[in-house]
């Protein structure tokens, strides 16, 4: 690990055990969970990180990109909206102008949806690439699968 991909780990790491330190009384930290999930037809395996006071985290260092791509966000659901999602934001190295926004459906499972949405003001966002996921494990994120990388997709639209 490089050492621009271990400080971007750690401050997002540090960042959401900050965001969530005022709720570890209520939720038991040791809920956890890091999950992995395949995006079907991309090379793309994503890490996910479950944090039980509503916070998620995202690495994607899948189809052979250098330093990976690191996120941040919560989950849960919005009033009437089913099903729950998971709403992570990302900067990525090549389009440091850029934010990306992800919506992964939730509770994780094979069959479930992504999206994937730009946006270069914060306020405007742009669809550009979704489908569905396949879970997976930690050997499949260092393994080559065959696809296109989905932030290629993005970043040549």
């Amino acid at each position: 690990m490089n050492r621009t991909k271990t400080a971007i780990f750690a401050a997002l790491t540090s960042a959401t055990l900050i965001a969530g330190a005022g709720n570890t009384k209520a939720h038991d930290a040791k809920q956890t969970g890091t999950f992995y999930i395949a995006l079907d037809g991309q090379c793309d395996v994503v890490q996910l990180t479950i944090f039980p006071w509503h916070q998620a985290g995202e690495f994607d260092n899948s189809c052979g990109a250098p330093d990976g791509v690191v996120g941040s966000g919560m989950w849960g659901n919005v009033t009437g909206i089913h099903p729950k999602d998971l709403t992570i934001s990302e900067t990525n190295r090549d389009d440091p102008k850029g934010t990306y926004l992800w919506n992964i459906q939730y509770p994780l499972q094979t069959g479930n949806t992504w999206s994937i949405y730009l946006s270069y003001d914060g306020v405007n966002y742009y669809y550009y690439a979704s489908g569905t996921y396949t879970m997976t494990n930690r050997e499949a994120m260092h393994s080559r699968r065959p696809g296109t990388p989905v932030h290629h997709l993005v970043r040549s639209n």
